[in-house]
């Protein structure tokens, strides 16, 4: 005779025994983590607590506002951190999330599809990743060759999660509202600094006198990653008064592009300086070069000789942008000449680093140094220049991981700067030409703007502009296979 099972107080069925033994093993490590490491237990109980209000929801629907969210959390950075724990940023939960699911989604047997534009790409990230991981084998700070070659595959999966997730039009576009949004935050705390004074405490100009900080960086530390930050974003704004010819598209094109200018002008970054010219040179050879586009060419004059006029005249103390005197001054390039000829300042301090940079790939017979052991190698010779940072994105790769690493990055760079142009060329899709000559534009402006951040590991700034690249590329192939139009 069967005993009938006794039904919960609450009329609900009593939990299952391994569901209440599995949800009882976690709850104790959370536990156990929290007594060590108070800050490390409450991230875990909170990505546990996520998993649990998010059980039943599946991993494709919450795909897109998850990757959405990461990417505006890595810009964010360490001001989305927890105040008793700096480096425990939202960014890095939810890569970690990200991550965790998608290893999830293939255990249960669910391939992960890579469109065609994405193979290429992905393969050199993997194998720059690889290469990385073996560079820790003769690094001589193993700590941090490890902790780089983590934010590489971090920041790479990033990059890769962007086409994969957003290959739609109507998705691409939702991509594009939420970066927008995160451009505005940086653009009103930007303005907050510049005219109120008010900043961030992430800021390194934080508590120091106007005179001296005079200014922007807005989420970011320093005003060399806002500058690059705002260069790769600058395109993207440029391009809707060429491509589109809807009145709302180009006002926000003109107001966009406007505040971008303004913010960066307050950032001094001569390297972004240039960027900006690469970008502006580089809109009216594709136009000037493209037989269908010819008709878009006075538009993109138009757009040209307003940032010309807005910047050039600020640059040299005069124009509607009133800079201070020494955001002026470090706009002077034959500073820098001078510095170097003295032996000091920055020009010197850049000439040193890249002297120094490329005799220890010469040393290390083409292999580099070891992933992340740059700063550290800097630090050990013996006319130490002052500052271990090479602040050249390119020297980093090449140092760290020798010729390898820089033919690894410089085919994946390369491989999305052509292939963006020629798309924009061909397709005959408004949105996929705007998204492929924004991507190169950003990409071509880069070239000069990755030696404004001390490193760019882990600046997502750049990251994310690969993925968009790869998105693009990607949108492309889905309009070849529609008859030239996106669905």
């Amino acid at each position: 005779m069967s005993t009938p099972a006794v039904p919960a107080a609450s009329g609900r069925p009593l939990p299952r025994t391994p569901a209440l033994v599995g949800w009882s093993l976690v709850a104790a490590i959370c536990a156990a983590v929290a007594v060590v490491l108070p800050p490390a237990g409450i991230g875990l109980l909170v990505v546990v607590a996520l998993g649990v209000v998010l059980r039943n929801v599946p991993i494709a629907r919450m795909a897109v506002p998850v990757v959405a969210l990461t990417a505006v959390a890595a810009i964010a950075g360490p001001n989305l951190a927890l105040p008793q724990a700096p480096w425990l940023f939202a960014f890095r939960i939810l890569i970690v999330a990200v991550g965790l699911a998608a290893l999830v989604w293939l255990v249960l047997g669910r391939p992960i599809s890579i469109p065609a534009p994405v193979v290429l790409p992905a393969q050199l990230l993997t194998a720059w990743f690889v290469w990385s991981a073996l560079s820790i084998g003769w690094a001589g700070d193993v700590v941090a060759a490890a902790r780089w070659s983590l934010f590489l595959a971090m920041m790479g999966g990033l990059a890769l999660a962007i086409p994969l997730i957003f290959g739609t039009r109507r998705r691409a576009v939702r991509l594009l509202a939420v970066l927008f949004v995160a451009f505005v935050v940086v653009g009103l705390t930007s303005a907050a600094e510049i005219i109120l004074g008010i900043r961030l405490p992430t800021s390194r100009l934080a508590g120091r006198s106007a005179d001296v900080a005079f200014g922007a960086t807005s989420v970011f530390r320093n005003e060399n990653n806002l500058a690059t930050y705002l260069t790769l974003t600058l395109p993207y704004f440029l391009v809707l008064p060429v491509v589109f010819r809807d009145i709302r598209l180009r006002l926000l094109g003109v107001g966009g592009g406007g505040i971008a200018l303004i913010a960066l002008l307050f950032t001094g970054s001569k390297a972004n300086l240039i960027a900006i010219a690469l970008i502006l040179v580089g809109l009216m050879l594709f136009l000037g070069t493209d037989l269908r586009m010819r008709g878009r060419v006075l538009s993109a004059l138009a757009v040209v000789v307003a940032a010309v006029a807005l910047v050039v005249p600020a640059i040299q103390g005069s124009g509607v942008v009133a800079l201070p005197e020494r955001a002026v001054t470090k706009f002077d390039f034959s500073l820098l000449a001078a510095q170097r000829e003295a032996g000091t300042g920055s020009g010197a301090v850049r000439s040193s680093l890249l002297t120094d940079g490329l005799d220890m790939v010469v040393e290390t017979g083409g292999i580099g140094v070891g992933a992340g052991n740059a700063e550290s190698s800097v630090r050990s010779l013996a006319a130490f220049p002052g500052v271990a940072n090479l602040h050249n994105w390119w020297l980093e790769v090449l140092v760290n991981g020798g010729l390898v690493a820089l033919a690894l990055y410089a085919a994946f760079f390369a491989h999305l700067l052509t292939r963006q142009l020629r798309v924009a060329r061909r397709t005959d899709d408004p949105f996929v030409r705007y998204m492929a000559l924004a991507g190169a534009l950003a990409l071509a402006g880069f070239i000069a703007g990755s030696l404004g951040p001390s490193t760019a590991i882990h600046f997502a700034p750049m990251w994310i502009a690969f993925g968009l690249g790869m998105l693009s590329l990607v949108l492309a192939h889905r309009a070849a296979r529609n008859g030239g139009r996106l669905p």
